[in-house]
């Protein structure tokens, strides 16, 4: 409720300050966009381009207001807003608090590379298709994902043999509540395991209470633990994905002109981030060198290693995550039966 008067404060506030404003023509179409990053970050970049594009494209007729660094709530609870419509659109990782299956978004080594991450989640990709399909049941339709960079490990320590399976790390790792995907992989990694809230996370590094952390991306790292970081290991265990989802209602109440203007933009973002994803994180790793850190960057063979050794002896032990339906769709989609 605190969120939704927010969000009928701020629209109260727009129209007490357009009051004294130059007379300008109002567009047909009024949209809110929220996402959790910051205005300068990329994928922030990213959602501004897209609403710049849709009202130039649409002449003006389509105004879509962004609300960056979770002005709006934290990305589970907009979650929900997107799927009452409360909001129209958001730019965000997606919760497992609906739909278990969700962790489809983060499950390890469904895509080890750039390039097969380009193919399972641009669009008409088999993983697209599932996140697609697992939306819509939420009243929600997928427009398009950003990367925001391949996910890995950061650590106040050195690490020793970090591409081996098994072999005892003599390292505790921090994995996010709820990250039962994570926990097992990094206990069949080596690693002993912590699961420590996020507020707490660089406390609990500083102090030992854990000695790294892993979920999110360089960038993350860089922003969050630049300074207590002195090991990062480049897992690419997943992709750290934004998506681009939209209230199914408000987007279908929209001509089809303006829905597939929509759908068009957040395409062509998608695709060009694809392209543009390794080179921006190798842009974040040499920050972290820079910084003091060691960065371990696995090679092509030791990646397709990691993610055979993950499939067959950790996938079955976090299949019910995803259901029998969605894994076996994953699977299918991987050509692994």
């Amino acid at each position: 409720m605190q969120t939704l008067r927010k969000i009928f404060a701020l629209g109260v506030a727009a129209t007490v300050l357009s009051l004294g404003a130059v007379p300008t023509f109002a567009a047909e179409t009024s949209l809110r966009l929220t996402h959790l990053f910051r205005v300068e970050s990329d994928a922030g970049q990213a959602a501004q381009t897209f609403a710049d594009e849709v009202k130039a494209r649409s002449n003006g007729r389509i105004e879509i207001t962004v609300y960056p660094a979770s002005q709006l709530g934290d990305w589970t609870e907009t979650h929900g807003l997107l799927m009452q419509g409360a909001i129209d659109i958001g730019l965000q990782p997606l919760t497992t608090n609906f739909d278990r299956s969700l962790a489809i978004a983060w499950f390890p080594y469904i895509a080890p590379t750039y390039e097969e991450a380009k193919v399972a989640y641009s669009r008409g990709g088999f993983a697209s298709d599932i996140v697609d399909e697992l939306m819509q049941k939420q009243g929600l339709r997928l427009l398009g994902v950003f990367g925001d960079g391949m996910g890995g490990a950061g650590f106040t320590k050195q690490v020793s043999n970090p591409a081996t399976p098994g072999e005892d790390k003599k390292l505790r790792i921090r994995v996010w509540p709820g990250g039962t995907t994570h926990r097992v992989l990094m206990e069949k990694m080596g690693f002993q395991v912590a699961t420590v809230p996020w507020a707490e996370l660089y406390t609990g590094m500083q102090t030992g209470v854990v000695d790294g952390q892993i979920g999110g991306s360089s960038e993350m790292t860089l922003t969050n633990f630049k300074d207590i970081t002195k090991t990062w290991v480049q897992y690419n265990d997943h992709l750290e994905l934004a998506w681009f989802v939209m209230n199914a209602q408000r987007l279908q109440s929209l001509p089809e002109e303006d829905q597939k203007l929509l759908l068009d933009v957040a395409q062509e973002i998608s695709s060009k981030r694809f392209d543009e994803v390794q080179a921006a994180d190798e842009r974040q790793l040499q920050a972290l060198e820079a910084a003091g850190a060691t960065v371990v960057r696995l090679t092509p063979e030791e990646l397709q290693q990691m993610a055979a050794f993950t499939r067959e002896h950790v996938w079955p032990l976090i299949a019910e995550e995803l259901g029998d339906e969605v894994m076996g769709k994953l699977r299918k989609g991987l050509q692994l039966d």
